[in-house]
């Protein structure tokens, strides 16, 4: 395994999603040197400050998504076509259990191959919408997420049994912020 990620993984000081965001900037920024305004983290990652957050799931623009092709090279993450997309995953799960002695089910980042203007599950959630509307944030390593008045109406419109959990959680944090 790389040195950096395990570095990472061994850094006590971090958090879970803290970990992945670091593994995320090393591997798409300073290995891929990929534009961080062609890519955002789609799904749950907005609510790292209230619940676990096991993985990173992200869209990025085609061009840019080449890049990636640099860490397969080196042994990180692999493409493969997925529910009739190109993705591109690196499941550090047995890693991070070994390195911390956990039982985690999950410690992956996953990235999907998408024109900028095409957003799932409608064009309301493309990087390109999303941009101009200001739905996205940065975090610490500048990676933009879903806002979390994004990620509500992204989990509203999927409607999916598992993001009730999530909407209502989400609907609290906005009516402890009135």
């Amino acid at each position: 395994m790389d040195k950096i990620i395990e570095k990472i993984i061994i850094n006590k000081k971090l958090n879970k999603h803290q970990k992945l965001s670091n593994i995320l900037k090393y591997i798409c920024i300073d290995i891929c040197k990929i534009d961080q305004s062609k890519y955002m983290i789609i799904a749950s990652y907005g609510l790292r400050e209230y619940r676990n957050i096991n993985d990173i799931d992200m869209n990025m623009d085609n061009d840019e998504f080449l890049k990636l092709e640099e860490a397969t090279k080196l042994g990180l993450g692999s493409l493969e076509f997925y529910n009739g997309q190109i993705r591109w995953k690196i499941d550090l799960t047995n890693t991070y259990n070994k390195l911390t002695k956990s039982h985690e089910n999950d410690f992956s980042i996953e990235c999907f191959m998408k024109d900028s203007k095409i957003g799932f599950p409608n064009n309301n959630f493309s990087l390109n919408k999303l941009s101009k509307n200001g739905g996205l944030e940065n975090d610490f390593n500048g990676h933009q997420y879903f806002s979390l008045k994004t990620l509500l109406k992204w989990k509203k419109t999927m409607n999916r049994e598992k993001d009730k959990p999530d909407i209502e959680l989400i609907s609290n944090i906005f009516k402890e912020k009135k």
